[in-house]
Protein backbone atom coordinates (compact mmCIF):
# COMPACT_ATOMS: atom_id res chain seq x y z
CA UNK A 1 0.00 0.00 0.00
CA UNK A 2 1.19 3.42 -0.84
CA UNK A 3 2.72 5.43 2.22
CA UNK A 4 0.82 8.92 3.00
CA UNK A 5 3.44 9.40 5.35
CA UNK A 6 4.76 13.63 5.01
CA UNK A 7 7.74 13.75 3.11
CA UNK A 8 10.53 14.94 5.33
CA UNK A 9 13.32 14.69 3.48
CA UNK A 10 13.99 17.40 0.38
CA UNK A 11 12.38 16.13 -2.53
CA UNK A 12 14.34 15.05 -5.62
CA UNK A 13 15.19 17.97 -7.96
CA UNK A 14 13.83 16.17 -10.67
CA UNK A 15 10.44 14.28 -10.76
CA UNK A 16 8.95 11.84 -13.13
CA UNK A 17 5.15 10.92 -13.86
CA UNK A 18 5.58 8.12 -11.78
CA UNK A 19 7.18 9.46 -8.43
CA UNK A 20 5.88 9.17 -5.26
CA UNK A 21 4.49 12.49 -4.44
CA UNK A 22 1.06 14.05 -3.19
CA UNK A 23 0.13 17.10 -1.76
CA UNK A 24 -3.08 18.86 -0.48
CA UNK A 25 -3.74 22.32 0.11
CA UNK A 26 -4.62 24.21 3.29
CA UNK A 27 -6.01 27.37 1.06
CA UNK A 28 -2.81 29.86 2.92
CA UNK A 29 -2.99 30.93 -0.66
CA UNK A 30 0.88 31.72 -0.55
CA UNK A 31 0.54 30.53 -4.07
CA UNK A 32 -1.16 33.53 -5.18
CA UNK A 33 0.90 36.21 -3.83
CA UNK A 34 4.03 37.58 -5.32
CA UNK A 35 4.18 34.66 -7.80
CA UNK A 36 4.25 35.77 -11.74
CA UNK A 37 1.26 33.83 -13.39
CA UNK A 38 2.05 33.40 -17.01
CA UNK A 39 -0.61 32.55 -18.85
CA UNK A 40 -1.13 31.69 -22.54
CA UNK A 41 -4.50 32.26 -24.82
CA UNK A 42 -5.89 29.26 -24.16
CA UNK A 43 -5.89 30.11 -19.87
CA UNK A 44 -7.23 33.52 -21.10
CA UNK A 45 -9.95 32.22 -22.86
CA UNK A 46 -10.82 30.59 -20.05
CA UNK A 47 -10.63 33.12 -17.38
CA UNK A 48 -12.62 35.36 -20.09
CA UNK A 49 -15.63 33.45 -20.32
CA UNK A 50 -15.39 33.06 -16.41
CA UNK A 51 -15.56 36.45 -16.21
CA UNK A 52 -17.68 36.95 -19.31
CA UNK A 53 -15.43 38.99 -21.42
CA UNK A 54 -13.93 38.99 -24.53
CA UNK A 55 -10.04 37.59 -24.58
CA UNK A 56 -8.89 40.95 -25.64
CA UNK A 57 -10.70 42.36 -22.41
CA UNK A 58 -9.61 39.92 -20.51
CA UNK A 59 -6.38 40.72 -21.45
CA UNK A 60 -6.14 44.04 -20.92
CA UNK A 61 -7.72 43.86 -17.76
CA UNK A 62 -5.89 40.97 -16.47
CA UNK A 63 -2.92 40.47 -17.54
CA UNK A 64 0.15 42.60 -17.68
CA UNK A 65 3.31 41.44 -20.26
CA UNK A 66 1.55 38.02 -20.41
CA UNK A 67 1.26 37.34 -16.77
CA UNK A 68 -1.85 37.86 -14.32
CA UNK A 69 -2.25 41.02 -12.89
CA UNK A 70 -1.46 41.58 -9.24
CA UNK A 71 -3.04 43.48 -6.43
CA UNK A 72 -0.84 46.85 -4.87
CA UNK A 73 -0.11 44.20 -2.04
CA UNK A 74 0.95 41.61 -4.58
CA UNK A 75 -2.11 39.63 -4.51
CA UNK A 76 -3.15 37.88 -7.54
CA UNK A 77 -5.62 39.59 -9.28
CA UNK A 78 -8.26 37.09 -8.56
CA UNK A 79 -7.31 36.21 -4.72
CA UNK A 80 -10.47 37.40 -2.93
CA UNK A 81 -11.35 36.70 0.74
CA UNK A 82 -12.40 33.18 0.37
CA UNK A 83 -9.57 32.20 -1.94
CA UNK A 84 -9.21 32.09 -5.41
CA UNK A 85 -12.44 33.55 -7.50
CA UNK A 86 -11.68 32.02 -10.76
CA UNK A 87 -10.52 28.44 -9.83
CA UNK A 88 -12.70 26.16 -11.60
CA UNK A 89 -10.30 28.21 -14.42
CA UNK A 90 -7.18 28.27 -12.87
CA UNK A 91 -3.81 28.97 -15.30
CA UNK A 92 -1.65 25.34 -15.41
CA UNK A 93 1.37 27.08 -13.11
CA UNK A 94 -1.66 27.37 -10.22
CA UNK A 95 -2.69 23.84 -11.19
CA UNK A 96 0.88 22.53 -10.84
CA UNK A 97 2.23 24.08 -7.82
CA UNK A 98 3.73 23.16 -5.68
CA UNK A 99 5.61 21.61 -8.89
CA UNK A 100 7.03 23.27 -12.10
CA UNK A 101 6.67 21.60 -15.23
CA UNK A 102 9.72 21.37 -17.35
CA UNK A 103 10.43 20.18 -20.82
CA UNK A 104 14.02 20.09 -21.74
CA UNK A 105 15.96 20.12 -25.23
CA UNK A 106 15.48 17.03 -26.04
CA UNK A 107 11.78 16.93 -25.61
CA UNK A 108 11.43 15.23 -22.49
CA UNK A 109 9.63 15.94 -19.47
CA UNK A 110 10.03 16.34 -15.46
CA UNK A 111 8.81 18.25 -12.66
CA UNK A 112 10.47 20.16 -10.33
CA UNK A 113 9.49 21.10 -6.69
CA UNK A 114 8.84 24.46 -5.85
CA UNK A 115 12.46 26.09 -4.16
CA UNK A 116 11.14 26.39 -0.58
CA UNK A 117 8.03 23.88 -0.17
CA UNK A 118 7.69 25.09 3.66
CA UNK A 119 6.28 28.39 1.66
CA UNK A 120 3.74 26.19 0.46
CA UNK A 121 2.10 25.39 4.09
CA UNK A 122 0.00 22.78 2.68
CA UNK A 123 0.90 18.76 3.62
CA UNK A 124 3.12 16.78 1.14
CA UNK A 125 2.78 12.99 1.12
CA UNK A 126 3.55 9.53 -0.48
CA UNK A 127 -0.17 8.60 -1.17
CA UNK A 128 0.49 8.17 -5.07
CA UNK A 129 2.10 10.04 -8.03
CA UNK A 130 2.91 13.11 -9.69
CA UNK A 131 0.43 12.12 -12.32
CA UNK A 132 -2.34 11.25 -9.81
CA UNK A 133 -1.87 14.53 -8.48
CA UNK A 134 -1.72 16.34 -11.92
CA UNK A 135 -5.12 14.33 -13.15
CA UNK A 136 -6.59 15.59 -9.60
CA UNK A 137 -6.01 19.19 -10.35
CA UNK A 138 -7.53 18.72 -13.54
CA UNK A 139 -4.13 19.73 -15.75
CA UNK A 140 -4.47 17.55 -18.57
CA UNK A 141 -6.30 20.24 -20.95
CA UNK A 142 -4.25 22.57 -19.95
CA UNK A 143 -1.06 20.90 -20.35
CA UNK A 144 -2.29 19.91 -24.33
CA UNK A 145 -2.37 23.66 -24.52
CA UNK A 146 0.77 25.17 -23.26
CA UNK A 147 2.51 22.33 -25.19
CA UNK A 148 0.84 23.45 -28.23
CA UNK A 149 1.42 27.14 -27.99
CA UNK A 150 4.68 26.20 -26.87
CA UNK A 151 5.32 24.05 -30.09
CA UNK A 152 3.87 27.10 -32.20
CA UNK A 153 6.28 29.83 -30.24
CA UNK A 154 9.44 27.42 -31.42
CA UNK A 155 8.51 27.50 -34.83
CA UNK A 156 7.72 31.01 -35.03
CA UNK A 157 11.18 31.66 -33.62
CA UNK A 158 12.84 29.76 -35.62
CA UNK A 159 11.24 31.52 -38.93
CA UNK A 160 12.42 34.88 -37.14
CA UNK A 161 15.81 33.59 -36.92
CA UNK A 162 15.96 32.41 -40.66
CA UNK A 163 14.95 35.77 -41.55
CA UNK A 164 11.22 34.88 -42.35
CA UNK A 165 8.57 37.67 -41.81
CA UNK A 166 6.04 35.67 -39.38
CA UNK A 167 3.24 38.16 -39.75
CA UNK A 168 2.83 40.45 -41.79
CA UNK A 169 0.19 42.95 -40.54
CA UNK A 170 1.81 44.41 -37.75
CA UNK A 171 -1.45 45.45 -36.10
CA UNK A 172 -3.11 41.80 -35.85
CA UNK A 173 -3.33 40.18 -32.55
CA UNK A 174 -2.29 36.76 -33.35
CA UNK A 175 -2.95 35.75 -29.42
CA UNK A 176 -6.28 37.04 -29.16
CA UNK A 177 -8.41 33.90 -29.79
CA UNK A 178 -11.81 35.47 -29.98
CA UNK A 179 -10.74 38.15 -33.42
CA UNK A 180 -8.64 35.08 -34.82
CA UNK A 181 -11.53 32.59 -35.01
CA UNK A 182 -13.76 35.17 -35.78
CA UNK A 183 -12.46 36.43 -38.53
CA UNK A 184 -11.41 32.68 -39.84
CA UNK A 185 -14.93 31.14 -39.51
CA UNK A 186 -16.81 34.26 -40.84
CA UNK A 187 -14.41 34.15 -44.14
CA UNK A 188 -15.09 30.48 -44.28
CA UNK A 189 -18.59 30.41 -43.62
CA UNK A 190 -18.52 27.94 -40.70
CA UNK A 191 -19.79 28.06 -37.19
CA UNK A 192 -17.29 29.02 -34.11
CA UNK A 193 -16.64 25.99 -31.71
CA UNK A 194 -18.00 26.76 -28.61
CA UNK A 195 -15.95 24.06 -26.74
CA UNK A 196 -12.77 26.38 -25.02
CA UNK A 197 -10.47 23.53 -25.93
CA UNK A 198 -11.91 23.00 -29.49
CA UNK A 199 -11.08 26.67 -29.90
CA UNK A 200 -7.65 26.54 -28.74
CA UNK A 201 -7.42 23.71 -31.59
CA UNK A 202 -8.65 25.67 -33.63
CA UNK A 203 -6.41 28.67 -32.85
CA UNK A 204 -3.46 26.93 -33.15
CA UNK A 205 -4.12 25.70 -36.41
CA UNK A 206 -4.95 28.75 -37.99
CA UNK A 207 -1.53 29.79 -36.59
CA UNK A 208 0.42 27.16 -37.84
CA UNK A 209 -1.29 27.99 -41.44
CA UNK A 210 0.13 31.34 -41.25
CA UNK A 211 3.40 30.42 -40.53
CA UNK A 212 3.09 27.26 -43.33
CA UNK A 213 2.07 29.95 -45.69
Amino acid sequence: MPSDDPITAPMSAQMMADTRFSYRCTRCNSCCIDKRIQVNPYEIGRLARNRGVSTAQARDDFTIDGALRQQEDGRCIFLGDQGCTVHADRPLVCRLFPLGRVIDAAGKVHFVPYPDPLAAHGEFGKAGVVADYLESQGATAFIAAADAYFAFFCRANARMGAGTAVIADPDRDLLDIDSELAAACAASGIDEPEDLLDRMWLHISLLDAMLDR
